[in-house]
């Protein structure tokens, strides 16, 4: 017999922590994977926590995600379709599905547990954590442009603006690499044939790797550009040096002749 469930993934601006999800669910049965809690609400329902600002609800209805997304005063809560960053991917389980079978709109597969739950969950937070980093990227670019824009009238007192630009470019790689853990498998698939397709068939349908290298390009571009314009910052600033060095050579040269050759002869 044929059941449905639908897997939700939703940004949020907090960490929710072991204490939140335990007071709010006294029956939940908590584990861990890459970081992340994975809250067994029952047979069929799992709630699932990042460290970097995104939860999953795994049969959750829209009306019990707004519900539980206001107690958490998200903003956009009542709205978080359109409000906030969300991503939903539905699964259907049915005994003819011997292997996971997945296309642009639904997961096919005859089993379903914590573990399966667990690795949609894991992969479709991971998409949503990239949404996230490449709508920052694109802000980045944007002032990457205005900065391009405006060059020549960039001055050395902007050089610490430069840096702290830089520096958020740097962090932004940093979040990447060390908290959506996109390079990593989770552990629990390298025993388990079909839990490794069911993750691998995931995050090609979604294009983790590719947006990964499309976010690596940006970076690299963004990192690139501000190397340039710091350059050129300093060789203004070079420049500026050297004509206070001309003008107090020249200045010097003033005083010497005044005081050796025009003042002898009066």
């Amino acid at each position: 017999m044929e059941s449905a469930l639908l897997f939700v993934s939703v940004e949020i601006p907090i960490i929710i922590t072991k204490d939140d999800l335990e007071k709010e669910f006294p029956e939940l049965i908590l584990t861990t994977i890459e970081k992340s809690f994975v809250g067994e609400i029952s047979k069929d329902k799992f709630i699932f926590t990042t460290s970097f600002g995104v939860i999953t609800f795994c049969n959750f209805s829209h009306e019990e995600i707004k519900s539980y997304l206001g107690r958490l005063n998200v903003k956009g809560a009542a709205h978080y379709q359109t409000k906030l960053i969300n991503q939903d991917y539905p699964m259907v389980i049915d005994v003819e599905y011997q292997k996971p079978l997945i296309d642009t709109h639904t997961i096919k597969y005859n089993k379903f547990n914590k573990s399966v739950a667990s690795i949609v969950s894991l992969v479709l937070s991971r998409s949503v954590g990239l949404e996230i980093r490449e709508k920052s990227l694109e802000t980045k670019m944007q002032e990457s442009k205005k900065l391009y824009d405006t060059i020549e009238n960039i001055k050395a007192k902007d050089r610490k603006n430069l840096m702290n630009f830089a520096s958020s470019i740097a962090k932004e790689r940093f979040e990447i690499l060390n908290k959506l853990f996109l390079l990593d498998k989770p552990d629990i698939i390298w025993d388990d044939f079909e839990l490794e397709l069911l993750y691998n068939q995931l995050a090609l349908q979604l294009e983790l790797k590719s947006r990964f290298d499309v976010i690596e390009y940006k970076i690299s571009f963004l990192k690139e550009s501000v190397e340039f314009i710091t350059d050129r910052v300093n060789q203004k600033s070079s420049e500026f040096l050297e004509w206070i060095i001309i003008w107090l050579i020249a200045i010097e040269i003033l005083f010497s002749t005044y005081e050796y050759i025009i003042k002898p002869n009066f």
